[in-house]
């Protein structure tokens, strides 16, 4: 299981295995996704201004096309947890992670 989060300064998205960075890539693809973020850390984050990896998507490396129908998946520091159209999801069938650093899912839910 690969874990996926963006790394700003690279404008990559790093790819975690075993808790090591096993590479940084343009654009990923996982399947089985499980949306992480550590509420603990955000506030943290939000309070000193420090920046840390505090969520991250797990799931499966896979090779799909991202299709017409994904919704856009986001995350900002400012509140809990990754929204999709502002409802909290944890889980996602697939997520696309692009170049653009934009990041898209399909069957999300909370």
């Amino acid at each position: 299981m690969a874990e996926v989060y963006r790394h700003r300064p690279r404008g990559l998205w790093s790819v975690r295995e075993c808790g090591r960075v096993v590479g940084h890539r343009e654009a990923i693809a996982l399947v089985g996704v499980i949306l992480r973020a550590s509420e603990a850390a955000r506030l943290r984050c939000l309070r000193t201004g420090a920046r840390d990896v505090h969520a991250w998507a797990a799931g499966t490396v896979a090779d799909l096309p991202r299709p017409e129908g994904a919704r856009r998946l986001l995350y900002r520091i400012q509140e809990p947890g990754f929204r999709v159209e502002g409802a909290v999801v944890t889980r996602a069938a697939a997520a696309w992670f692009e170049a653009d650093g934009s990041a898209w899912c399909e069957g999300g839910e909370g």
